[in-house]
């Protein structure tokens, strides 16, 4: 199509290049014949005697151009190289977009990828500082439980049971055998320490044996107790082994002084008091700060030495209690 139109410009050109020439002409021929007519009309009029025939062209015959075949197999040339180089470019253009968008796809995926790697890395690290968190709180309630502190006071009662040559008749004494026991705790642990300290009122009393003829008398104990405890938690829970230690000071009494007559002895004693010391272990089954159980034994000694009518130099027992502490 572009070549037709080439050749259609060119003919155009060419017919109107002849036009111009024809018109040309003419034009100088009329010049010239009103040139000659004036000169006629200023001169006087020669007329020769040989005529000179004068021919001219043919009005509007236009010679044809000679159309080149190499240049338009060229222009068809370059016109189908152009369309292959086009398509060529298309096609590669389309390559291209194709393997960057595949290339985009991968980015896209890979960053996909290490957006969820990173994401179940983070929640992995959220999981262990939450175990981590929940770990540390847990150790911190259980030291929490095991070294809670503060103040209690219970109530508890058992059995008291004599130990040593107390036991044994003495002098006027048939000696003496298991009986019972009240006490009453108040204590204070301290918080985030393992010690604490008690202060417990203790009544205790003795089965007095026979001797000869004569009937036992029981004897009765009441004693003051300070103690140092140390305690030792069990588990997770308020539960805790104890073990405790301290002075003692006890009244003794139930016992006769006169014996003048050995079958009717005179002057039972009211009380003696004196110095001693205790030591003894325990356990509490609590099911709240201080509020539980408690089941002890410890070993009661009292210095006796110096007691008219006491056929012993010491008194020596073991009162298991059981009670409840608050």
């Amino acid at each position: 199509m572009r070549i037709g139109l080439m050749s259609s410009c060119a003919i155009g050109l060419a017919i109107a290049m002849t036009l111009g020439s024809v018109s040309t002409v003419k034009a100088q021929q009329t010049d010239s014949t009103r040139r000659t007519s004036k000169t006629t009309k200023t001169k006087k009029k020669t007329t020769s005697t040989t005529r000179i025939p004068i021919t001219k062209e043919s009005p509007g015959e236009v010679a044809a151009p000679v159309v080149n075949q190499d240049s338009i197999a060229a222009a068809e040339r370059a016109r189908q190289d152009s369309i292959a180089a086009a398509a060529a470019r298309a096609r590669q253009d389309s390559i291209a977009r194709a393997e960057q968008m595949r290339r985009d796809s991968i980015a896209a995926a890979e960053r996909r990828k290490q957006d969820s790697i990173q994401a179940a890395e983070a929640a992995r690290r959220d999981s262990i500082a939450r175990a981590d968190s929940i770990a540390a709180a847990e150790r911190a309630r259980i030291s929490w439980i095991r070294k809670h502190g503060g103040w209690y006071f219970g109530v508890g009662g058992g059995v008291a049971i004599p130990t040593g040559s107390f036991t044994n008749a003495g002098l006027n004494s048939g000696g003496y055998s298991t009986g019972w026991n009240i006490m009453v705790p108040v204590g204070y642990d301290f918080n985030k320490s393992i010690l604490g300290f008690r202060l417990d009122g203790t009544y205790d009393q003795l089965h007095g044996q026979n001797f000869g003829n004569l009937e036992g008398q029981n004897l009765h104990a009441w004693s003051l107790n300070l103690d140092m405890r140390l305690r030792a938690p069990l588990g997770r829970t308020f539960n805790r082994f104890y073990l405790l230690g301290g002075g003692t000071y006890s009244g003794l009494g139930g016992w006769f002084t006169d014996f003048t007559d050995p079958n009717n002895p005179q002057n039972k004693a009211g009380s003696s008091s004196d110095w001693g010391w205790n030591a003894g272990a325990g356990f509490n089954l609590n099911w709240g700060f201080m509020t539980g159980l408690f089941l002890e034994s410890r070993y009661m000694w009292v210095n006796q030495k110096n007691e008219t009518g006491f056929p012993y130099t010491h008194a020596a027992w073991v009162p298991i209690t059981l009670g409840v502490t608050f």
